[in-house]
């Protein structure tokens, strides 16, 4: 009996390991930092929504999650970081999403501004102050505070 030789095995590359080339934009410091992607799926599972919920977040632009080339979406820890702070300003601050879309850009205006204040007054009292008022800020909004 004559045997049939074998096809040659296709490469194994996941689709999550392609990522379309317009998003790989990354400085040398954020290469250093990659960290794990999570399928649409299994971020909804995780925040404990619908999938299409975080499909309607995107569509109004208050996340930007990757793709694949197959064009899956992709959720980083900071997508799904953004997501629970939507589900905090929505859920308990009873904001509604256009609320949600202001309050988030205030929120990255005000982190960028300390960004900007730590790189001027480090190592300094004003430092120490600049960081209390923040966190003062931010807790008066009842919101958290990523360092």
């Amino acid at each position: 009996m004559p045997t049939q030789a074998l096809p040659a095995p296709r490469p194994q590359q996941s689709e999550v390991a392609r990522v379309r080339e317009e998003d790989r934009e990354e400085t040398p410091d954020q290469a250093m930092h990659m960290e794990g992607v999570y399928i649409i799926s299994v971020a909804a599972r995780l925040l404990d929504v619908h999938p299409q919920t975080l499909r309607k977040y995107e569509r109004l632009g208050l996340i930007r999650p990757g793709r694949t080339i197959g064009m899956l979406r992709l959720y980083s820890r900071d997508d799904i970081r953004k997501v629970r702070l939507i589900q905090h300003l929505s859920g308990n601050l009873g904001l509604n999403l256009a609320g949600v879309e202001f309050a988030l850009g205030m929120v990255d205006n005000l982190l960028t501004l300390r960004q900007r204040l730590a790189g001027t007054t480090e190592g300094t009292p004003v430092e120490q102050a600049v960081d209390q008022e923040f966190a003062s800020l931010f807790r008066s909004m009842d919101l958290p505070l990523d360092d």
